[in-house]
């Protein structure tokens, strides 16, 4: 996972050490990004067929800040229609999106039958805390939206 690997540094360097946030790798078929967790793949971009290329991506041009505001807000009214995303916080350099976790009533009410009413206690817990997973969305200068989880939520 965080194993010695070449990455290229937020500066654009081709470097051998262990990933750290920012750091872009290319895997053979796309560019990824360290998120600190994860090498994760852009959750949006303006250019898809550049993620696609061994082409570095510092080595393509720049977009300004209004186009990449744009971007960002496409990506998160996607993820807000799609996949049931909530925005938690907005500013400057990202927005915050939230995620509700689902319980499987299915799976809990089988575990129920099965304990004999015992796993209900469970059940009960699960339903009434409700929690969420957030992630942090952010856009790179080259027009690539991409997520990084927020810890503590």
């Amino acid at each position: 996972m965080g194993r010695v690997q070449e990455v290229v540094a937020p500066s654009g360097d081709v470097v051998r050490r262990k990933p750290t946030r920012g750091d872009y790798c290319w895997d053979g078929e796309v560019w990824r990004r360290w998120s600190g967790r994860r090498w994760a793949t852009a959750a949006y971009s303006l250019h898809p067929e550049r993620l696609m290329s061994p082409t570095h991506v510092d080595e393509y041009p720049t977009i300004d800040r209004e186009r990449g505001l744009r971007a960002l807000a496409g990506a998160v009214e996607d993820q807000v229609r799609s996949n049931d995303a909530s925005v938690v916080h907005v500013s400057p350099s990202g927005v915050v999106m939230g995620y509700e976790r689902h319980v499987s009533h299915v799976f809990h009410a089988s575990m129920t039958l099965v304990t004999a009413g015992v796993w209900g206690i469970v059940w009960l817990v699960l339903a009434l805390r409700r929690r969420e997973d957030r992630v942090r969305f952010d856009i790179d200068p080259w027009g690539n939206v991409w997520d990084t989880p927020v810890t503590g939520a």
